[in-house]
C-alpha cells in the first residue's frame, strides 16, 4: 500500500487506538473531534452521530469532503492537542503505526503535524470516496514469500526500474511506485525539513519557514532535496515487505551511511555554513561503497539521490541534529 491509497478513515482508527478525550472515544466522537481540530470555526458540524459514524466506518461523502477542505485550519492546533493529550510513548507508538500504514517517516516529535497533513492528503487523494468495503487489503508477505538478500542464495538480485520490480533468478517481485511530484507536500513538517530552514536562515540571514520557502530563494534547492528524501522514503517502503531481515540490513544501511560521511559532518571549517556542510557531505555519500549490509546484493537499486536521502533520513532518525550547529565535542 502507498500513502496515495490511504483513506482518511483508516487514519481515524489508529488514532482512535491512542484517543483519551472528555469529549468521549467512540469511533464517531474521534471523528468529530479530529475534523473540529483541521478545520476552522465557520465550519458547522455535520448534523447527527450517524454521520460521524459513517466517516470513521467508510468515509466522507463528496459534499463532506468539500467542505471540510474549503473550511481547513493550520496544522499547529491538531499538532498541539496531539502533544498535550497523548503521552510521549503513546506518540511514539503513534508515529510507528502510521508509517506502517502510509510508509511516511515521522517520530513523536513531528507526529502531529505530519498526521494533519496525511488526513488532509488523503482527502484530496479523494481514496474514501471509492467502495472501501469491497476493496481487499494487501496481505503481508510471510518470511517464506520475501527475498534473502544473502550473498551467495540467489545467481542475481536486480531492481527493474520501468518495471517497478526486483528480478530475483528469474522471478520478479513488484515493489512500490516512485513518489509523483504531488506527493511531496506531505514531507515538509519532518525534522530534516527544519534542519534546512535553519540551514537557509543562517545562510541568508533572514528567517526561512515553511510557510515562506516557496518564495524564498531557496526554493528550488529544497525541492531538490525533498526529491532525494522521497526516494530514500521509497527505497525503504519498497523493500520492507520484500526483502528478509529488512529492518535490521536497512540500520546496517543506515550506520555505514553514517560513519562514512561522519568525518566530512564533522569537519569544524564549515563553520556555521550548514549548505555548504550539505554538499560535502552529499559529495561524499555518492561515493561510498556500503557494503556492510546484504541489501548492496541488490543491483541497480541504491542510487546516488537514494544515497543523499538516507542523509536526510538521519535527520529524522536524530543521529544527525543540524547542518549548522554541530557537536565537535562527539568526536574529540
Amino acid at each position: 500500500m502507498t500513502f496515495m491509497d490511504v483513506c482518511f478513515n483508516q487514519i481515524l482508527g489508529i488514532l482512535k487506538k491512542y484517543w483519551t478525550d472528555k469529549d468521549g472515544t467512540a469511533g464517531y466522537d474521534v471523528a468529530r473531534k479530529v475534523i473540529s481540530l483541521i478545520t476552522t470555526e465557520k465550519m458547522h458540524e455535520f448534523k447527527s452521530d450517524t454521520t460521524y459514524k459513517t466517516i470513521f466506518a467508510t468515509g466522507l461523502s463528496k459534499s463532506a469532503t468539500a467542505k471540510i477542505l474549503n473550511n481547513l485550519a493550520g496544522g499547529s492546533i491538531f499538532a498541539d492537542y496531539i502533544e498535550e493529550n497523548i503521552s510521549e510513548d503513546g506518540r511514539s507508538n503513534l508515529a510507528k503505526d502510521l508509517k506502517k500504514l502510509t510508509g511516511v517517516p515521522m517520530d513523536r516529535g513531528t507526529v502531529g503535524r505530519v498526521c494533519y497533513n496525511l488526513l488532509v492528503d488523503s482527502l484530496k487523494a479523494g481514496n474514501h470516496l471509492k467502495n472501501n468495503k469491497n476493496k481487499k487489503s494487501p496481505l503481508k508477505k510471510s518470511e517464506e514469500e520475501k527475498i534473502d538478500v544473502r550473498s551467495g542464495v540467489h545467481q542475481y538480485i536486480r531492481y527493474v526500474r520501468d518495471k517497478e520490480e526486483i528480478n530475483v533468478d528469474g522471478v520478479s517481485f513488484k515493489v512500490s511506485k516512485h513518489l509523483m511530484s504531488n506527493e511531496l507536500e506531505v514531507t515538509r513538517t519532518l525534522l530534516y525539513c527544519y534542519a534546512f530552514f535553519e540551514a537557509y536562515s543562517e545562510k541568508g540571514k533572514q528567517n526561512i519557514t515553511a510557510e515562506n520557502i516557496e518564495n524564498s530563494d531557496y526554493k528550488s534547492h529544497f525541492e531538490r532535496q525533498k526529491r532525494c528524501f522521497n526516494e530514500a522514503a521509497w527505497y525503504e517502503r519498497s523493500l520492507r515487505d520484500t526483502v528478509v531481515d529488512f529492518d535490521d540490513q536497512y540500520d546496517l544501511l543506515k550506520q555505514d551511511v553514517y560513519e562514512g560521511i561522519e568525518p566530512v559532518y564533522h569537519d569544524e571549517a564549515f563553520g556555521t555554513d550548514g549548505i555548504k556542510r550539505l554538499k560535502k557531505v552529499h559529495q561524499q555519500v555518492v561515493i561510498l561503497q556500503l557494503d556492510r549490509s546484504n541489501l548492496k546484493n541488490i543491483d541497480n537499486i541504491l542510487g546516488n539521490d537514494t544515497k543523499k536521502g538516507l542523509c536526510h533520513v538521519l535527520v529524522n532518525d536524530g543521529k544527525i541534529k543540524s547542518w549548522v550547529k554541530v557537536d565537535y565535542d562527539e568526536v574529540v
